[in-house]
């Protein structure tokens, strides 16, 4: 991949710190190339049971998932950069790594609110990182 091609930009978000240390690097080259950036949430099975049957946008202005989107879209908007939210269901790195087809560079923190812990880097990024074709980042 070239970088001058760097165009869509995928972050994974869930709320973290670590997710919106993610978010603001990704600002950061976005701003640099020009590139749009994609939040993209992910409601695990665990996550959405509860929501099951419930609508993207429950009620007028509020979107679901809007509490953990929130201070991504934020920054990105103080940050004077073009981006999008999407909200998914299923295992977090299955979506991502379906999302990451339309994307140029995939960006996550090294672990998300999962209370389970891996060594060095989370579930999630571990799997982005060994299961997609696109280039993945992980934050720290």
């Amino acid at each position: 991949m070239e970088m001058t091609s760097l165009k869509r930009i995928l972050v994974g978000v869930d709320g973290s710190e670590n997710a919106l240390r993610a978010v603001e690097f990704a600002g950061t080259l976005a701003k640099g190339f020009g590139a749009e950036v994609t939040l993209a949430l992910v409601f695990t099975p665990s996550d959405h049971e509860r929501l099951s049957g419930k609508a993207t946008y429950m009620g007028k202005e509020t979107k679901l998932g809007g509490e953990r989107l929130r201070p991504a879209e934020t920054l990105l908007e103080e940050m004077g950069v073009k981006h999008r939210s999407v909200v998914e269901f299923g295992h977090a790195a299955e979506q991502l790594l379906r999302l990451a087809k339309d994307h140029d560079l995939v960006v996550v923190g090294t672990r998300g609110l999962s209370p389970f812990k891996e060594a060095l880097i989370g579930s999630t990024s571990h799997r982005l990182v060994q299961g997609g074709k696109a280039p993945v980042l992980v934050v720290p």
